[in-house]
């Protein structure tokens, strides 16, 4: 690997671990995850504009612009993934949110071949099914037969991220990472205010007044984290980049300990451990 490739990974993936902590503190307050999604993505659509700006001289234009795949990658990656990530952490522990969440990662792999035509082979499957049961147990703790209403959300979110992973690295063979980044952020960003604010009333924008420094906050770690990320899905590919991305749940796990106080029984800790070797696994297998 190299090194600029581990050093964008290893910041974004602590960064995402820190906001999903920060999120969850917003959330204990009495904020719904529907207001803070929108009030964060208010702010980086100006941001994200400028950002476009400035970037356009890093566009190919001698190529016609994937508009379609932009497009998708926006509002998906940005927009319904988020939402759907917010309102599952209004539902499960913080913890439980950053164990689960990679699971991007398996649908990574899952999109990265049938889309990039990457091969997974049998012990990559059975890794697979290591995750997945790693899963059940940090989501159910042992004892309820299904997981939880949050940890199901949360586990869509990490879906749709994993195919605007493999989407990404497509469109990148014609778009610079970074536009890429920026016209993500800014078409999620305003699709959501939209959608957000149609559903539910211009109400859902008062954060920013009343917690200003947690939505700047919230909006500057989105467009870090997506920079960098995708700047590593640029270098080293979206399945290494993700299994970077597995190195922000033991992050989360221990800033909701150190901050939340949140624990997990051993069975839950167990799920957790099992999540980050089938993930290991995983990309040694893909190599």
């Amino acid at each position: 690997m190299k090194a600029e490739g581990i050093a964008v990974l290893s910041i974004s993936s602590a960064l995402y671990g820190f906001s999903i902590i920060l999120v969850k503190m917003a959330l204990n307050q009495g904020y719904s995850s529907y207001s803070l999604v929108s009030s964060r993505s208010l702010l980086s659509i100006p941001l994200m504009a400028l950002a476009i700006f400035f970037l356009k001289d890093k566009v190919n234009y001698e190529r016609p612009l994937p508009k379609r795949d932009l497009i998708l990658i926006g509002i998906i990656g940005s927009g319904t993934a988020m939402m759907t990530l917010y309102l599952g952490q209004a539902y499960t522990l913080a913890i439980n949110a950053g164990f689960i969440f990679r699971f991007v990662f398996i649908f990574t792999a899952l999109f990265s071949h049938f889309l990039l035509k990457d091969k997974i082979h049998r012990g990559q499957y059975a890794s697979m099914i290591i995750m997945f049961i790693g899963m059940y147990f940090i989501s159910t703790d042992g004892k309820a037969l299904n997981p939880q209403w949050g940890d199901i959300l949360v586990l869509l979110a990490s879906l749709q991220v994993g195919f605007t992973n493999v989407l990404a690295k497509i469109t990148m063979k014609k778009v610079n990472s970074y536009m890429i980044s920026a016209i993500r952020i800014f078409i999620g960003s305003v699709f959501i205010v939209l959608v957000v604010s149609a559903l539910f009333g211009t109400g859902t924008l008062s954060p920013i007044s009343s917690i200003p420094f947690t939505i700047v906050a919230l909006a500057l770690l989105e467009i870090i984290f997506i920079f960098l990320y995708y700047r590593g899905i640029e270098i080293e590919g979206p399945l290494t980049a993700t299994l970077f991305f597995l190195m922000g749940a033991l992050v989360s796990a221990i800033l909701s300990y150190v901050i939340l106080g949140e624990t997990l029984s051993v069975i839950g800790w167990a799920g957790g451990v099992l999540i980050m070797v089938g993930a290991y696994i995983l990309i040694k297998k893909s190599k």
